[in-house]
């Protein structure tokens, strides 16, 4: 990407990257699984294609997560990262 966000993962403890991808997770596929079994799908939730969606989403989020930054964009992370927590410490006084 062309721009790096600062909450990339490359900076965060691996931990911290796992309970992301848990949340998000969790929040796009009780959001998706909602939609199709409402009132205009009604796709019963005992359905394979629910954990067929579940195993590709979690597949992809990990990819996204853990997929190496080159260095020159880990360190690009950093410094974005660092001159924010200057800001918010600026603001804080």
């Amino acid at each position: 990407p062309s721009c790096i966000r600062v909450n990339q993962s490359a900076i965060r403890p691996k931990c911290q990257q796992e309970t992301e991808i848990k949340n998000q997770h969790k929040d796009i596929y009780s959001k998706v699984e909602n939609h199709l079994t409402g009132y205009l799908h009604r796709i019963p939730r005992n359905n394979a294609i629910f954990k067929q969606y579940s195993d590709h989403l979690l597949d992809y989020l990990n990819q996204s997560y853990f997929t190496l930054l080159s260095y020159k964009d880990q360190l690009i992370s950093l410094e974005r990262a660092e001159l924010l927590n200057q800001f918010d410490e600026q603001l804080k006084r």
